[in-house]
């Protein structure tokens, strides 16, 4: 059996790796999407696979279009519309909160990573693409919890915190200092919540010991009277 020539015959447009690419768009999306999806984020499993899919089918298109038409057009146009038309679709999955904090960019970047897979499968570039669903399922994955590790460091955060009522502004005071924190600027907010009672409050908090990997945000939400937290950016 002669492997070069079978993996020549992937290379060329045929039916068999026509087939193969569309087959493989499927695997390597739905890798990616799976995880997106156990997250609950806007675009899961089906999107990516849909994504990923498309952007083959676009390749493709352009590929037959080039070798079996009587044309001089580029077969690479159509991957280059799918590049900057998947933007559209990322934009959908960002949300921006009330407080300017941004959530949902890992997501669009993941959409926008398996448009490319899409185009590279879908012109017989194997070898990217399965090495380039595997850095992105690492960067979601185990990178995700590097990155948390870091954040977890940093040492001074700026917080909207709402409170039950004026009475729990002491409480938690003394809570953020025996968990080895210090407000160092503190405001009083209008609410957002219809909580009555209720009290905003904007707090500068931090470390009092910069290599403690705990992280703020996430403890200071977890005190007794704090009904909402929000990291500000």
């Amino acid at each position: 059996m002669d492997f070069n020539l079978i993996w020549h015959s992937l290379r060329e447009l045929n039916s068999f790796s026509i087939l193969l690419r569309l087959l493989l768009a499927v695997i390597c999306a739905g890798v990616i999407g799976i995880e997106r999806g156990v997250r609950r984020q806007p675009a899961g499993f089906r999107t990516h696979i849909l994504v990923c899919t498309g952007g083959c089918l676009a390749t493709l298109t352009g590929q037959y279009v080039f070798q079996y038409l009587d044309t001089s057009a580029d077969p690479t146009r159509l991957g280059a519309q799918v590049i900057s038309g998947i933007g559209f679709l990322g934009m959908g999955t960002i949300i921006v909160t009330g407080n300017n904090r941004v959530k949902g960019l890992t997501t669009a970047a993941g959409l926008w990573a398996s448009a490319c897979i899409g185009l590279t499968i879908g012109i017989g570039f194997y070898e990217a693409a399965i090495g380039g669903t595997i850095i992105v399922v690492l960067a979601i994955t185990v990178m995700r919890k590097v990155d948390g590790y870091f954040y977890a460091k940093i040492p001074v955060v700026d917080l909207y915190i709402e409170l039950e009522d004026i009475t729990k502004v002491h409480t938690l005071l003394e809570n953020i200092q025996q968990h080895g924190m210090k407000v160092a600027f503190m405001e009083l907010e209008k609410p957002k919540s219809q909580h009555p009672n209720a009290i905003g409050l904007t707090l500068t908090v931090k470390k009092l010991r910069r290599k403690d990997p705990i992280d703020m945000p996430t403890k200071i939400a977890s005190f007794p009277g704090v009904l909402f937290l929000e990291e500000i950016l």
